[in-house]
């Protein structure tokens, strides 16, 4: 219940009416600690419209609540943006992690700062994609 109440307080600081799925969706990402594919999404919601779930996931990348963090296999995975990102942009200078065990996605921030530059080119954003073992599944 807690969770429903920040969300809703969360979309309408930003403006967006708190309907339903827009609720719950914000619940379900907020109560993950790893990127949630499309898939699972889907499978955690009831009663909801394919087409407004397609709506509401665009509207959330479009006012800089959630980025796409990993798009593999025909699956796309979203997580939860930070606050630097705003429906001007996305802002994320960490790495989209793979586990090739369990197959779990993550947002992993670094010890040092990602920066990269391209000779006679401005880059606005970049995205760094790791596959490997996450700490879980080498325990």
């Amino acid at each position: 219940m807690k969770s429903n109440l920040n969300s809703i307080e969360q979309l309408r600081s930003l403006d967006l009416k708190a309907t339903s799925i827009r609720v719950d969706l914000l619940s379900i990402l907020s109560e993950s600690e790893k990127a949630i594919s499309y898939s699972k999404i889907q499978d955690s919601l009831h009663d909801f419209d394919r087409i407004t779930l397609y709506r509401t996931i665009n509207t959330f990348l479009v006012k800089g609540i959630i980025h796409k963090a990993l798009i593999e296999d025909n699956e796309t995975f979203y997580a939860l943006c930070g606050h630097n990102c705003t429906s001007q942009g996305h802002s994320h200078r960490h790495i989209h992690f793979k586990c090739k065990k369990c197959e779990q996605v993550s947002c992993v921030q670094t010890n040092h700062s990602i920066d990269i530059e391209v000779p006679g080119h401005s880059i606005d954003r970049f995205e760094i994609e790791a596959v490997g073992t996450c700490d879980s599944c080498l325990k």
